[in-house]
């Protein structure tokens, strides 16, 4: 019986310190799909003659983040309502900063308003900017994300130690 108590009470602060790890490792997960977006998104638009809606959601196809998926059906959404893009296409996304959240907005925002080679180089420059995100972003889960696990567990055996 205080065996399972005991796997209980380390899976149980395990789980909690993988919660708080989550955050971490997918911020990292949404920048590295931005910048696969955004790459493959260039190569569309200096390629292809098809509308803005139709290569956001080829591209949004294949995204690994769920925050990402959602910015871009938000956007194809506002896109089909013929309405300006605005803070509504972040409502889902918990994970990113004020100054991330900002240059997404404009990043979204920019789209279709110049001819293929100017948005090329403008999404070159947007890229740039996410490629320094995605860096803060994998230092901070190389950090912290592996650092609340590892709390967890020994929390977890801490409380054992003390109810034995």
């Amino acid at each position: 019986m205080v065996v399972i108590l005991v796997l209980c009470v380390i899976f149980c602060f395990s789980l909690l310190g993988y919660k708080l790890a989550s955050y971490y490792i997918s911020r990292k997960k949404f920048f590295s799909s931005l910048q696969i977006f955004m790459s493959s998104f260039k190569l569309d638009v200096s390629f292809s003659q098809d509308k803005l809606k139709n290569v956001i959601e080829k591209n949004s196809a294949n995204v690994s983040s769920p925050d990402l998926t959602s910015i871009c059906s938000n956007v194809c959404s506002i896109l089909d309502n013929k309405k300006p893009i605005d803070n509504s296409i972040l409502d889902n996304v918990k994970i990113l900063k004020n100054e991330e959240k900002d240059l997404i907005i404009k990043f979204f925002s920019s789209l279709g308003k110049y001819d293929s080679t100017n948005q090329a180089k403008e999404i070159d420059s947007y890229l740039a900017k996410i490629n320094e995100m995605y860096i803060n972003a994998n230092d901070e889960c190389k950090k912290y994300a592996g650092l609340f696990i590892k709390l967890g567990v020994i929390v977890g055996v801490l409380v054992c130690l003390l109810i034995i």
